[in-house]
């Protein structure tokens, strides 16, 4: 249901809903006593029909008003649920811990980019979007100090409220204020978790129906553990547990007489030969001091000679609450580099472009692996999603020389990396708006998408 109601205050001295007649058909028949939410605050009502309001209004008494601590200048919808009535959405969005940087926030003393994407983005969802601060929380009270945002000023408006329906966390927060929220809201607190490339693999590896497309990869504890991979394997990665866009990556290659291993510093593709099993160690022990790497098989993604080749797959969890996959770019690595990352000189090539000429695909088969890749992407952010409440993600995929698919990792930050560059703006915008559209599924506002599987 997505009609736009205004709220009206009604004299009345009982606790009442009144509805035009013509919307009576918003409710049961059965719905004479019912209660209303609006997020954590809940009241009972009788159910009234009043010919003088308008289709587009929903009268409550004043003492409903007040009690649920409802704003008048904002646009509400209402979803029925289980015979119950919400009112909103009602979204809080925690910019930050203190309240006095808030205020300066709102008020424009120092950038407020967060609250100015949220102003734009308002009119996807309505209802009332609060920004607050951690100190901003009444926790004996259930209430928060806070702005929400009123459309019909465009400003920031402070006032008090109950408890949103859903938490959106924008800024960071000690564990045991996560563990707080985590307690209170469960899934309906959410947020980007960082999931190290150790447990994500051994998250990704606990379903069957994956294991095939992930590379072999073992947690580094020494020196020697790097050397006896290398042995076996002949060809094997070391990636620090929290790296990104390719950085700390090194590629460990066994040929018959020596060992060598590569790497990108200063935008340059580095080379160092070693002649014994002795050199190597000494290399690894002055190099990986920190212990917090991953050793990883490698896997053959030269398809042009020189050149790695690899995917990303931008996934959103849309108002349905389900994944969506939204646009997929090819990434082409810098000649002899060991990383495909655009900031290591990598380019970003239209995935169809890649999938037909430096795979020789047919359309059709172009077709049926991207499917494929599609699907096994979703599979992964539904596993991850299973431990962290995640709303995006960039899942990094590859298809070697026999047209395997392998999943890389899932990077839950920038998902839609540089879309633009190649013409998918529409995927950005995809992307930045599913924050507050999964936020409004989780207030109790669904609206049932189909998938649209690939782009």
């Amino acid at each position: 249901m997505e009609k736009v109601f205004k709220l009206i205050p009604i004299s009345e001295d009982s606790p009442c809903l009144m509805l035009h007649p013509s919307q009576s058909k918003l409710l049961d028949e059965t719905m004479i006593k019912t209660t209303i939410h609006f997020g954590l605050q809940k009241t009972e009502v009788t159910c009234k029909q009043l010919d003088t309001i308008k289709e587009n209004e929903i009268g409550l008494s004043t003492t409903v008003i007040e009690n649920l601590k409802l704003p008048l200048e904002v646009d509400y919808e209402v979803s029925i649920q289980n015979g119950e009535i919400i009112i909103g959405p009602f979204i809080g969005v925690l910019i930050t811990n203190s309240r006095a940087k808030l205020k300066k926030k709102v008020n424009k003393l120092i950038p407020i980019k967060k609250l100015k994407q949220i102003s734009k983005q308002y009119r996807l969802v309505r209802g009332v979007v609060v920004a607050f601060s951690w100190n901003g929380i009444d926790q004996n009270n259930s209430k928060i100090n806070g702005y929400f945002y009123n459309p019909s000023s465009k400003k920031w408006e402070e006032g008090t409220f109950p408890f949103p329906a859903v938490i959106v966390k924008r800024t960071a927060l000690s564990t045991e204020r996560k563990k707080y929220l985590k307690k209170l809201y469960g899934s309906r607190f959410f947020h980007l978790a960082s999931i190290n490339k150790w447990k994500m693999y051994k998250r990704l590896s606990s379903n069957k129906d994956l294991i095939p497309h992930l590379p072999k990869t073992f947690l580094y504890k020494k020196p020697e553990d790097i050397l006896n991979h290398l042995k076996s394997f002949r060809t094997i990665y070391v990636k620090p547990l929290s790296g990104f866009r390719g950085i700390g990556i090194e590629k460990f290659i066994a040929e018959p007489d020596h060992y060598c291993v590569k790497y990108r510093s200063d935008r340059k593709n580095v080379t160092i030969h070693f002649s014994s099993d002795t050199e190597l160690l000494d290399y690894v022990k002055s190099k990986f001091k920190s212990k917090r790497y991953i050793i990883q098989q490698q896997i053959d993604l030269e398809i042009e000679r020189n050149h790695s080749i690899d995917f990303r797959i931008a996934l959103i969890k849309n108002q349905s609450g389900k994944w969506e996959d939204v646009g997929m770019v090819g990434r082409k690595g810098r000649k002899g580099s060991v990383v495909s990352n655009l900031t290591n000189g990598g380019k970003m090539i239209r995935a169809q472009t890649l999938l037909l000429t430096s795979l020789n695909l047919s359309e059709a088969e172009a077709l049926s692996i991207r499917q494929k890749m599609s699907e096994i992407a979703i599979k992964a952010a539904e596993e991850i999603d299973k431990y962290d409440t995640i709303f995006k993600s960039g899942v990094d995929i590859a298809i070697d020389r026999d047209h395997h698919i392998w999943l890389i990792e899932l990077n839950n930050r920038k998902p839609y990396l540089k879309f633009s560059k190649v013409g998918l703006k529409s995927t950005i915008v995809k992307v930045r708006n599913s924050r507050l559209f999964y936020a409004k599924y989780l207030a109790g506002f669904p609206k049932e998408k189909k998938n649209t599987g690939s782009k």
